[in-house]
């Protein structure tokens, strides 16, 4: 007879030898957390709450049904619309969650006679979007143009060609080579699809985005998806393009047309901290510059990272076990930065992910710093 608790506690035990078991650990207030994505500490600012408590009577707790249905309020509207404006496209659609607006997407533009051309370490939303849709999947190597130009010649097809990339890369903190990779699709009549979920509030003018980092102007062809839950310090995510794409989605994504939309009150600290976002550039420029300083102190004690200009700093260990006995002993001495184990990352690639945020100050990433440079020496 099937004993289900039996079979799951074998594939367990299955995951703790191999040093990959996760738990969900709950932080004490004394502890400093190095592994937030809230980079511009707007998840607790007192502006957006202090509004909300005076707009919360106007606010429904709940969006009721489907946007398609009767759950579409004017705050998402107003949301969208402040967003498109940002992200300078002509229209954009709020969804769920980043997976949800990755997998919707990518299911709903492709079909069966599309390839899509993917980065080797793209989010696991984006890979399991390729996996539902009925495209083909190309993998091209990490950032690499030339690899992507070469598999963009050698494949062809009746239908499109899409290339998907992250634009600041979750686990590395590095930026796609965007403005070649827009000059190749050109070249080749393919869509861009750039997931900048790390990207906005990061990077560009005012934290615009992976486009405008190049100075690139959005176009029919390009499709810029991103997260409310980092820099925005909220939950959901949009998706930015012409009128006629969102229009498109509207009747065709499943992630929207088949569950429950966003909630106002979400909706409103969404939009509340998006203006923040876009009013003061001082906090993006900071998290940059911190960011930069804990670089440099990690390499003048002998620790060797690598600096792409973004707030994700990768410290790679190597070994699952290693990696989680740093992440520990950090932890003990009140500093909370996660360890990244396969398959999250490619084997052998086991590492600590460091994240600057606003609020961090200078003592506490010195403090940081100290305590990685005794334990790498312990270790």
């Amino acid at each position: 007879m099937l004993n289900l608790d039996e079979l799951l506690s074998k594939k367990l035990q299955e995951i703790k030898q191999k040093n990959r078991y996760r738990t969900r650990p709950i932080l004490n207030e004394n502890v400093i957390n190095f592994s937030s994505n809230d980079y511009l500490s707007l998840r607790d600012n007192p502006i957006t709450k202090q509004k909300l408590i005076h707009n919360i009577d106007k606010l429904s707790l709940g969006s009721g049904a489907s946007v398609l249905v009767s759950g579409y309020h004017l705050i998402q509207k107003e949301l969208e619309k402040f967003i498109s404006e940002f992200k300078q496209t002509e229209d954009c659609i709020v969804v769920g969650s980043g997976y949800m607006a990755n997998v919707g997407l990518i299911q709903a533009i492709s079909d069966e006679e599309d390839i899509i051309f993917s980065d080797e370490l793209n989010h696991a939303s984006i890979i399991d979007g390729i996996r539902i849709s009925k495209a083909k999947k190309i993998i091209y190597k990490h950032c690499d143009v030339e690899d992507l130009e070469e598999k963009l010649k050698k494949y062809h097809t009746k239908g499109k060609k899409i290339i998907i990339t992250d634009g600041v890369f979750s686990m590395e903190g590095d930026i796609a080579p965007l403005d070649e990779i827009i000059e190749i699709s050109k070249k080749y009549d393919a869509v861009v699809i750039v997931d900048d979920a790390h990207a906005t509030g990061i990077i560009g003018e005012k934290g615009r985005g992976s486009l405008n980092h190049f100075n690139l102007m959005p176009d029919s062809n390009i499709i810029q998806m991103g997260t409310l839950s980092k820099a925005v310090g909220s939950y959901g995510a949009f998706i930015c393009g012409s009128r006629i794409l969102i229009e498109y989605l509207v009747n065709t994504m499943r992630s929207v047309i088949f569950t429950t939309g966003l909630s106002p009150v979400q909706n409103f600290i969404s939009l509340e901290n998006f203006k923040i976002l876009a009013k003061e550039d001082f906090r993006r420029k900071e998290v940059l510059e911190k960011s930069k300083h804990l670089v440099n102190s990690l390499k003048n004690r002998g620790i060797d990272v690598k600096f792409f200009g973004t707030p994700i700093i990768s410290l790679i260990v190597g070994e699952e076990e290693k990696a989680l006995k740093l992440r520990d002993r950090l932890l003990e001495k009140g500093f909370f930065v996660q360890a990244i184990r396969p398959p999250t990352v490619p084997e052998g690639t086991s590492r600590l992910r460091i994240t600057i945020n606003y609020n961090h100050s200078y003592e506490d990433i010195e403090r940081l710093c100290e305590a990685l440079g005794e334990l790498m020496r312990l270790l």
